[in-house]
C-alpha cells in the first residue's frame, strides 16, 4: 500500500530569519524516491544543517562532519551500515530511530518540517552535493 504524506518544509535559511513554505509530496514508500530539487537548494540544505549541528543533536553521535563515531555510523557514502541512504530510507529513520541503539525518533524534539531539512543536509553531503 502506498502512503503519500503532505509535508510542510521550511525553504529560508534559519541563520537568516528567512522563512517561508513549501509543500512537498512525499512517497515515503517508493523504492529509490529521491528528492526533488528544490528539497536540496542551498537554502533548504543550509536549514538541515543548522538543525543537524544544534536542535536535533544529530552531530553528538554522527560526528561534526558525519564522520559517525564509536556509538553512530557515518553517513558519508551512499549506503550506509543500517539503511540504504535513500532520501526515503534517511526520513525514515529520522521518523522512526532504530530500537536498540541511540538513534531514537526525531531526535532533539525536531518536527516533521525539520526532519525533512535534516534529511535533505544528510543527502546533499553523503552525494558530496555539499560538504558537510
Amino acid at each position: 500500500m502506498t502512503r503519500v504524506l503532505l509535508r510542510a518544509f521550511l525553504c529560508g535559511a534559519m541563520s537568516l530569519g528567512a522563512r517561508g513554505a513549501a509543500a512537498q509530496l512525499v512517497d515515503t514508500t517508493s523504492r529509490g524516491a529521491e528528492p526533488d530539487s528544490a528539497m536540496l537548494s542551498p537554502a533548504v540544505v543550509e536549514a538541515g544543517r543548522e538543525i543537524f549541528h544544534g536542535r536535533g543533536t544529530c552531530s553528538a553521535c554522527h560526528g561534526k562532519k558525519l564522520q559517525g563515531g564509536p556509538i553512530a555510523p557515518p553517513l558519508t557514502g551512499p549506503t550506509w551500515r543500517h539503511i540504504s541512504g535513500s532520501y526515503e530510507a534517511i526520513i525514515d529513520r529520522i521518523d522512526h530511530g532504530l530500537p536498540g541503539t541511540l538513534m531514537m525518533w526525531h531526535p532533539g524534539g525536531i518536527t516533521e518540517s525539520q526532519a525533512f531539512l535534516v534529511a535533505s543536509y544528510i543527502y546533499a553531503v553523503s552525494r558530496q552535493l555539499t560538504k558537510p
